[in-house]
């Protein structure tokens, strides 16, 4: 007997050319090596602004640092959260005591002191005025 021959698809990438990339249109310049130069585009491009942002903080700390070191007791400050305080405690290691109302002493973070009040600021550059107008 004779069989059918069954109809079979050849295995992937059989008796098939392999595609080569087209040849540049007549005129252009030929491919550079590889994406090297735009990698360089990229970095140079990036850099200025990681520089900006490192000495951005940096500038931040040092702010922080002069402003903590000019804290004593029984300036109002406030916090980074919104509290308003007089600090009872001086400054020491993490962290810091200041009294919320009469009698609430709360213990914070050093770093979430975020300045001084600006009304007892505004208070202490107005009294010498006040006092001349008396």
């Amino acid at each position: 007997m004779h069989q059918p021959q069954q109809n079979v698809p050849p295995p992937p990438g059989a008796g098939q050319a392999v595609p080569s990339q087209a040849p540049p249109p007549a005129g252009a310049p030929p491919p550079g090596p590889g994406g090297g130069g735009s990698m360089l585009l990229m970095l140079m491009a990036f850099l200025p602004v990681i520089f900006f942002m490192f000495f951005s903080q940096r500038s931040t700390q040092k702010k922080q640092k002069e402003m903590e070191s000019k804290l004593k007791k029984g300036d109002r400050i406030v916090t980074q959260a919104g509290l308003v305080g007089k600090l009872v405690d001086p400054v020491e290691g993490r962290h810091a005591k200041i009294e919320i109302a009469p009698g609430v002493k709360v213990t914070i973070l050093r770093s979430s002191i975020a300045g001084l009040d600006a009304e007892e600021t505004t208070k202490t550059k107005d009294e010498p005025a006040l006092a001349e107008k008396k």
